[in-house]
């Protein structure tokens, strides 16, 4: 699928750029596909980010079993980065049984 001539993968309900992906995966070793996978964790949590802006985070375990921080643009439906979540957040996350 192209979008705005930018290669866009679809997958469920998440679409994403191809090139930013690529990238994603050489910069911090996740795939928009495993993050994906965050969102069937129940116990995920889903922190405020703050913004108001439409951005959904998301902390929680990729299919993987790999503890993961999720970023989201809804108002594009794309995931726009992720990256393993740092020791710290895991420990709060899964420690406190969900909430942050």
């Amino acid at each position: 699928m192209l979008a705005h001539g930018m290669a866009m993968v679809v997958e469920g309900d998440f679409e994403w750029d191809a090139a930013k992906a690529a990238a994603n995966i050489a910069k911090h070793g996740v795939s928009f596909f495993e993050a994906a996978t965050v969102c069937a964790d129940p116990f995920a949590v889903y922190p405020d980010d703050g913004s108001g802006a439409g951005v959904l985070v998301v902390i929680g375990m990729s299919l993987r079993e790999r503890v993961l921080y999720v970023v989201h643009v809804q108002r594009v439906s794309a995931i726009e980065s992720s990256a393993p979540a740092g020791r710290a957040g895991r420990a709060k996350v899964y420690e406190t049984g969900g909430s942050v």
